[in-house]
């Protein structure tokens, strides 16, 4: 086992960048495949709905864009399944890279996630499906019954990418609302083949206000990084080492061609 984990802290501020982070998710799984070494990838964004590919087939998707553009949201399609999520600077998406994917299930994966937000945070983080949170799923966490974060993965190659979006701070349920209204004005008339989120705005909140404590996104990261100690050494040595390598590139420029493809054909429907 490689008890070297490489950190990768990232902030994204520019809207010409809001790709980058799900780009380089594809360059990072084929660099952990090839190589056996742990990464794990912080970032941060503007106020952004990053949607999954059954959003798409809302009957009304459009107007559900422009929706989004009304309230000052950027958004965009990310390469995987799912519903969508909101991202904005007090929501840190959190992704642990992870060899050996063979003989690592999937369940054990979203448990690798699951036990680390444990050790960082709280013992009474629960999993399981928060049926009326955005984007529900049979790995969301929460305390007391309210979602605070949602887990999903990828599988690359000998790589498993274990990624959390975990709401540590800000306006959750006016993050609810925007997800409630998206739905609501997206699907209709309701698609009677696809089953889309009924929210309500209650069913989620931000760690600080379940710990009852103040809570940043950097101190956020540290408890992370701490949490991980005892399993791993956190290498703080730059990540722009592994970027610059042509492997990297490549795999880091046709994850990023297939997203802006996926995302012209919406901007041209729009």
């Amino acid at each position: 086992m490689n008890n070297t984990i490489i950190l990768y802290d990232q902030q994204i501020s520019s809207t010409k960048d809001l790709l980058v982070p799900f780009s380089d998710t594809g360059a990072i799984l084929k660099f952990v495949s090839e190589t056996s070494q742990p990464v794990i990838h912080f970032w941060t964004t503007p106020p952004t709905v990053i949607l999954g590919m059954q959003d798409k087939r809302l009957n009304n998707f459009q107007s559900g864009l422009d929706f989004l553009s009304s309230k000052d949201y950027l958004f965009y399609l990310r390469n995987s399944g799912g519903l969508g999520v909101v991202s904005d600077n007090g929501i840190l998406n959190c992704t642990l890279f992870l060899p050996d994917k063979d003989n690592l299930l999937i369940d054990d994966a979203y448990n690798k996630m699951y036990t680390l937000l444990k050790k960082a945070f709280s013992d009474k983080i629960q999993t399981g499906e928060i049926t009326h949170s955005y984007c529900p799923g049979t790995f969301d966490l929460s305390i007391d019954n309210q979602k605070f974060a949602g887990i999903s993965q990828r599988r690359v190659g000998n790589a498993v990418a274990v990624m959390a979006y975990i709401s540590i701070n800000g306006d959750q349920k006016n993050r609810s609302q925007l997800m409630k209204d998206f739905y609501e004005i997206g699907d209709f008339p309701k698609n009677q083949q696809f089953d889309y989120p009924n929210i309500d705005i209650h069913a989620m909140e931000n760690l600080d206000n379940l710990l009852h404590i103040k809570l940043s996104v950097s101190e956020a990261k540290q408890r992370i990084l701490a949490a991980l100690t005892p399993d791993y050494q956190v290498s703080q040595k730059e990540f722009f080492i592994v970027q610059n390598s042509q492997p990297y590139q490549n795999a880091f420029n046709q994850t990023l061609t297939s997203l802006i493809k996926r995302n012209k054909i919406i901007l041209e429907e729009k």
